[in-house]
């Protein structure tokens, strides 16, 4: 890892008009090269594409919850999701990944600690990185994005080191996504009444984000999970497509790991990112907190510099479009 100091360098991307499909067929690799992959623009195949060196993996929910569902929904919905990647089928065997829950946990921002670390999904309203300044106009992740997933990864080989979900748990609006989210039934989540928002399937939207923490972009097939649009009332992310599984097969082909595999992440597991050991709250910009980077955000607000051998890559997923468009027809975006 390197011991300069560099901004954070964050890529956030929004989806806000239908481009057809490509006739080409084919999930795609988050890549070191790539810049934005926004919709259904073109995958970006040059670069290391990203990778876990060893995908035993850990993840936390945050014990603050939603205000939208209870914390044993929100678990449930969670842990299927990763259950789904987890479980595929190749080829008589399941693919090398392991996912372990090790909440709950207090660490609502994304970042990566060389003294204690976790992949947290946490729900966030308001709407934007509590690491970043405030008063900047790059605070808030993009207002219509119902999720951000952050990587850090190594700038060189693909490496990743860390992955954060974070959900907006805003009241959906004219002028930004978010909740209401549910466990809905598998006929599809209800509408709304008159006024008000229906729900958004949780454990779509996560299952969907889980494939960005593992290193999968957009795939422009229409019924893979990785595709870039979905019906807003849809569940149908919940289930993995052909192509999802070519996806999780290739880069995880089956190895020897097992479900008692070591999950502890890279610098050792935290759940606790916001207080010390005496309750006292831990300034973002602490030295030492982020490896490579001298401390710092790790979301909106850092300005780019220099990749250091591990910098965050934030990627924006299920980005509804404009109100007026949904209610033509709903449907929510990923980017």
């Amino acid at each position: 890892m390197s011991s300069r100091a560099f901004p954070s360098a964050v890529l956030v991307f929004a989806v806000f008009a239908c481009i057809p499909p490509s006739d080409v067929a084919a999930y795609c690799r988050m890549t070191t090269e790539t810049q934005a992959q926004v919709g259904d623009a073109p995958c970006v195949e040059t670069g290391a594409p990203f990778f876990w060196k060893h995908p035993c993996l850990s993840y936390a929910i945050d014990e603050r919850g939603s205000r939208w569902m209870t914390n044993e929904e929100i678990e449930e919905a969670v842990d299927l999701s990763f259950e789904t990647w987890e479980n595929v089928d190749c080829g008589g065997s399941p693919p090398n990944l392991v996912f372990t829950p090790s909440g709950p946990s207090t660490c609502r921002r994304p970042e990566f600690n060389n003294n204690g670390n976790v992949n947290t999904i946490a729900f966030l309203d308001p709407w934007g990185n509590p690491c970043a300044d405030r008063n900047d106009i790059d605070y808030r992740y993009e207002p219509f994005a119902l999720a951000v997933t952050i990587v850090w990864r190594n700038g060189s080989s693909g490496e990743m080191f860390d992955a954060d979900i974070m959900v907006n748990d805003q009241l959906s609006s004219s002028v930004n996504a978010g909740g209401p989210y549910a466990n809905c039934p598998d006929t599809g989540c209800p509408p709304g009444s008159a006024g008000s928002p229906g729900p958004s399937d949780l454990r779509s939207i996560v299952t969907h984000e889980i494939g960005h923490f593992i290193g999968i972009g957009h795939s422009n097939i229409e019924d893979a999970t990785m595709y870039a649009k979905t019906e807003q009332s849809s569940v149908s992310n919940r289930t993995l497509a052909q192509d999802d599984i070519n996806a999780v097969c290739d880069i995880y082909p089956p190895g020897s790991l097992d479900q008692f595999c070591d999950a502890t992440p890279l610098g050792g597991l935290g759940l606790n990112c916001e207080t010390d050991e005496f309750g006292e709250p831990v300034a973002c910009d602490e030295p030492g907190s982020v490896p490579g980077n001298g401390g710092g955000c790790s979301g909106g607000g850092c300005s780019a510099g220099d990749a250091p051998a591990d910098v965050p890559w934030a990627t924006v997923l299920l980005v509804l479009i404009g109100l007026a468009a949904m209610r033509r027809r709903p449907r929510r975006r990923h980017a």
